[in-house]
């Protein structure tokens, strides 16, 4: 068993860029007049990033615990999801830059009951819980997009499954 978890580091900067944006677009909310229409997009948008800081802590709240039979995020939206149930497994790389050398992935386990868990290659231990999901993969047979082989090879994992086509 093996307990995963975000490094402080890997996340202030979203606390930041999310502080910012909230303060930036709530500022003038409160304290410049302002005409209905603004208001409402200046609103709508301090929103989405205070929900951007709340799901920050979340994530930040939340550690991985990964063995043989599963996965289980152990914080305030705790989910564990049985290997042997993987129903969907899903990596995707972003990048930050034109020349794609530097991003994160952002790997995504379903079960056959529904439950997700997410998780950034910010994690600690990413690769550790990406093996347990490939060979999961792979004992469930599962299908996998062809953007999701080619991130675990580009991961240095071999899952031994072809990419479905959708």
């Amino acid at each position: 068993m093996s307990l995963h978890g975000y490094q402080q580091g890997a996340i202030t900067g979203d606390y930041v860029r999310g502080g910012l944006g909230f303060a930036i677009t709530a500022f003038p909310v409160a304290f410049a007049p302002m005409i209905g229409a603004f208001q409402i997009v200046f609103v709508l948008f301090a929103l989405l990033f205070a929900g951007f800081v709340v799901k920050t802590w979340l994530r930040g709240q939340t550690k991985f615990e990964v063995d043989d039979d599963g996965i289980r995020a152990l914080g305030p939206l705790g989910k564990d999801i049985r290997w042997s149930e993987l129903g969907v497994m899903d990596l995707r790389y972003y990048s930050t830059q034109k020349e794609k050398d530097k991003g994160w992935m952002h790997l995504v386990l379903k079960d056959r009951n529904g439950a997700k868990i997410a998780i950034e290659s910010t994690l600690d231990g990413f690769e550790a819980v990406l093996e347990h999901a490939a060979s999961a993969a792979r004992k469930n047979n599962l299908g996998l997009t062809q953007a999701t082989t080619d991130n675990l090879v580009a991961a240095g994992i071999n899952t031994g499954l072809a990419a479905r086509d959708h």
